[in-house]
């Protein structure tokens, strides 16, 4: 019984002292450079958007038309915006009638429904 309590020590003992001998692993990356994110560089144009003057105008209006008061269109920003609120359900009502009259360009929708 003696024996065997002692080749268990002895061999959990040599089993631990060899896992931790090994300084192999220790900081491995120590040594090596830090990745550093390469900057993209953006291309500057005189050029602005090509903007309708009176497309503001012409989707409020269309809006108005069909009862939605409280949208206002930006159209200062690409893509334009529209914001306000809009009664439960109608969300879609009003991106089909900006569609229409946007000639189906990207539109950001702030509009909430209430």
């Amino acid at each position: 019984m003696r024996i065997k309590l002692l080749v268990v020590l002895c061999l959990s003992a040599v089993l631990f002292l060899g896992a931790c001998g090994k300084d192999e692993n220790t900081n491995a990356n120590a040594n090596k450079p830090a990745a550093t994110a390469t900057p993209t560089p953006v291309t500057k144009t005189t050029e602005s958007a090509t903007v309708d003057p009176n497309l503001k105008s012409k989707i409020e209006t269309a809006l108005k038309a069909k009862g939605f008061t409280d949208v206002t269109v930006d159209t200062a920003t690409t893509p334009m915006t529209i914001s306000g609120t809009v009664a439960k359900g109608k969300l879609g009502e009003v991106m089909a009638v900006v569609q229409e009259n946007n000639g189906a360009k990207p539109v950001t929708n702030k509009v909430t429904e209430k």
